[in-house]
């Protein structure tokens, strides 16, 4: 017993260091410029949501040759999916398309879908919003020829997004482009370009189709003119970060915010002004990026994603697919979450490991992978002492094990440690890789 409670302890230890060294990643999609060479998608991330590096100039355009705007979002099936405009701004487009990746490094195209709007010219700037009731959305800003710029809203028909209903006006226009959608509580935000005075401007409304009350025009916030591409995202202490492209050569520029009404001045973002145009984020855990699961248990505050992030001290702090659960903020949701409930494990296995010593903790399931998904432990009812307690690890290359019987040898018991310390390494190995 006594070699038992021991190794449970150390599997315990793995667990819980392993858990604490997950951290928030913000992976950036953009496209770098107007010449054709540059109308791919490119990738950067960070860990702190303004210090980008580059991870992929992955040379992905579809299959006309040109990607721009490009919005991304981690759908529920673990897939990473961008939506973006298919044609150069110079030439007229009907379409906008969506592609799809389990890795951000191979991109796949998913489909093209037509804007369905009576003499459409010009076809730009999808962006994805996911709303608290879980449909997905696309808000995509449509010129005609004999209309000005307006705001339209599709939305999924199916889990595939290959499907999607028939367009609405969003309510917003004519002539404002590039607008981005959040929501706290009950009440939608909308970021927006006045497209004849070049401002960025703040709308509110009580439903997604509006009536939109705009709660700041001009140079409200005092960025200037010459703004386009507002893209939001939350950061993990709950203040907001915008990018926006900038006209000119005044670069790639951001602002923060802990309401969405009282900004700070704008200025460059390091690594990504004078390379990257209009593009947006996604916040996500970093040790299960690229993994496709998703996981559940009892987090803390703020634990989703781009746009999609819970409240700033939410009481469960759960998010599933960019809609955060009710907080001191309330709940949020944003233009794209990560797919699926997630929430932090951190401190929990170790306990349920050494519980599990003495056949209290039941199972424990660990990080998901492909398609997989992740549990708590100690929550499928205590097991009588001497029974065996499993632990599984699904991880992408992973190894599947199980903790012996308290008669087993200790032998097995050391070789199951060592196991487990071989997954943690591979699982860490992945982490600096990407």
């Amino acid at each position: 017993m006594k070699q038992l409670l021991g190794l449970s302890f150390a599997i315990g230890l793995l667990a819980t260091s392993g858990a604490a060294s997950a951290a928030t990643r913000y992976v950036f999609a953009t496209f770098l410029g107007d010449d054709a060479s540059k109308e791919k998608l490119s990738l950067y991330t960070s860990k702190n949501g303004l210090d980008f590096t580059l991870l992929s100039n992955t040379g992905y355009a579809g299959p006309t040759g040109v990607l721009r705007d490009p919005s991304i979002m981690k759908h529920t099936d673990g897939q990473y999916y961008i939506a973006y405009t298919l044609k150069s701004w110079t030439t007229t487009s009907a379409a906008f398309a969506i592609a799809s990746s389990p890795d951000l490094k191979t991109w796949t195209f998913r489909t093209e879908v037509p804007a369905q709007v009576a003499n459409v010219k010009d076809t730009w700037a999808p962006e994805w919003f996911k709303d608290s009731d879980g449909s997905i959305h696309l808000i995509v800003s449509i010129d005609t020829s004999t209309t000005q710029f307006k705001s339209y809203l599709y939305t999924a028909s199916d889990d595939t997004l290959g499907k999607w209903d028939a367009p609405v006006p969003l309510g917003i226009g004519p002539n404002y482009i590039d607008t981005f959608v959040v929501k706290i509580g009950a009440l939608y935000h909308a970021f927006t370009k006045n497209e004849t005075s070049k401002f960025i401007e703040h709308a509110t409304a009580s439903a997604l189709t509006g009536p939109w009350t705009f709660v700041g025009t001009g140079d409200w916030a005092g960025w200037g003119s010459g703004k386009e591409g507002p893209a939001l995202f939350q950061l993990d202490n709950g203040q907001w970060r915008l990018f926006m492209d900038c006209y000119g050569n005044c670069g790639y520029l951001q602002a923060s915010s802990t309401d969405l009404t009282k900004w700070s001045s704008s200025s460059t973002v390091p690594g990504l002004s004078g390379v990257a145009r209009h593009g947006t984020v996604l916040r996500e855990d970093d040790a299960l990026g690229g993994s496709g699961g998703t996981t559940s248990g009892a987090g803390g505050a703020g634990g989703a994603n781009h746009g999609g992030s819970s409240g700033s001290s939410g009481s469960s702090g759960s998010s599933s697919g960019g809609v955060g659960s009710s907080g001191a903020s309330g709940s949020l949701a944003g233009s794209a979450g990560d797919g699926g409930a997630r929430e932090s494990t951190a401190g929990r296995a170790g306990a349920a490991m050494v519980g599990g010593a003495a056949g209290s903790a039941g199972s424990l399931a660990a990080t998901s992978g492909a398609g997989g998904s992740t549990a708590n432990g100690g929550r499928s009812g205590s097991a009588s002492a001497g029974e065996s307690n499993s632990l599984s690890n699904a991880n992408d290359g992973g190894c599947s094990c199980a903790l012996p019987k308290a008669s087993r040898s200790p032998r097995a018991a050391l070789a199951l440690l060592i196991a487990l310390g071989a997954v943690l390494r591979r699982r860490r190995a992945l982490s600096l890789s990407r």
